[in-house]
């Protein structure tokens, strides 16, 4: 047999909500990999949404475009159809609507499609630190924040503002993931992400680089977001996009991987951050940074521990310098800066 001509399987892997900030990186890197890739799009035909993935090397080859939306029941059916893994990035945008429900109903939705294909191996469900408040239930913050963390549903359910609906959301969704692997005997593994930074091939900025910006872009509105986020978690979780999409890949192909996994390479306060920005770009002018609040967050800073994924051999590549670096150069290249 003339093994340069014999046909060589290559798994297939689904990614759900590829076209955004982390699907599409996901998507690249698998590419380059060697997968082939199922990737589902709210609007595939449109060529403002894929056109980033179809560019992509090997997307001609290995790269098909399903349309799938979390509010159709059984719309990922055919994207999951004969894949081997799938990766899980879909949530609700919707704040408008039920964020809460539809965000949870359409996770159940995708595994219960994985559960019907009989080929998929692992899922791995992409959650946020948003769902690991390294609080207790009187809302004191515990000593560090890893895996063994969940957010107090009741603390935050009576909260009506974005910060309160989204960690209420990813919360729950990640649960019923997990639960549902535990009740069906399929593979679900979950990604606890922080503050994801770095370049985008989206063609527009992802709100997470955008929250990263907004002491230099002068958003008031994301500014307290970020602010938020290390009174909630006790600092501000940072991770390189790049990083994210390895430790996904990792997770996936490694055979002991199992339960939930936090994914921050570098937690920080506010504070350094800003500083941070003074002295490498000092032709850019901070637009906050008054000294109370630096005082502010300087206050609490709970470590955020990445030990189980280190322990299961994974390792990062960017440190602060590098996620907000590349973030910056990013925000330069689409001229936001």
């Amino acid at each position: 047999m003339n093994m340069d001509k014999e046909e060589v399987k290559r798994e297939t892997v689904c990614v759900t909500g590829a076209a955004g900030f982390i699907g599409s990186c996901l998507v690249k890197n698998l590419l380059q990999k060697g997968y082939v890739v199922h990737a589902t799009l709210r609007d595939p035909e449109n060529p403002a949404k894929n056109s980033h993935l179809l560019s992509l090397p090997g997307a001609t080859e290995r790269l098909h475009l399903f349309k799938a939306d979390l509010l159709q029941h059984g719309s990922f059916d055919s994207a999951i159809k004969g894949c081997d893994s799938v990766i899980n990035l879909a949530t609700s945008t919707d704040f408008q609507g039920d964020v809460v429900n539809n965000t949870v109903d359409g996770t159940m939705d995708i595994l219960r499609s994985c559960k019907k294909a009989k080929t998929v191996k692992r899922v791995i469900h992409t959650s946020s630190m948003a769902a690991a408040y390294p609080l207790n239930e009187d809302g004191q913050f515990k000593e560090v924040l890893d895996e063994s963390c969940w957010t107090p549903v009741d603390y935050i359910k009576h909260k009506d503002d974005f910060s309160g609906i989204y960690a209420l959301s990813k919360t729950l969704a990640e649960q019923a993931a997990l639960r549902y692997g535990e009740e069906e005997e399929i593979e679900v593994v979950t990604v606890v992400l922080g503050m994801v930074g770095g370049p985008s091939l989206t063609p527009t900025i992802p709100g997470s680089v955008s929250t990263m910006l907004a002491p230099l872009s002068g958003n008031g509105l994301l500014y307290e977001i970020l602010v938020s986020s290390k009174s909630m978690l006790g600092s501000a979780p940072l991770v390189h996009v790049e990083d994210v999409c390895s430790a996904h890949i990792y997770l996936m192909e490694h055979p002991s991987a199992a339960g939930r996994y936090v994914c921050c390479s570098d937690p920080v306060t506010v504070a350094d951050m800003l500083n941070f920005f003074r002295k490498r770009y000092p032709e850019i002018p901070l637009a906050f940074g008054t000294e109370e609040v630096e005082d502010e967050s300087n206050k609490v800073f709970v470590p955020i521990s990445s030990k189980k994924l280190i322990d299961l051999g994974f390792s990062y590549k960017y440190d602060i310098e590098g996620i907000l670096s590349d973030t910056i150069a990013f925000a330069k290249q689409m001229k936001v800066l």
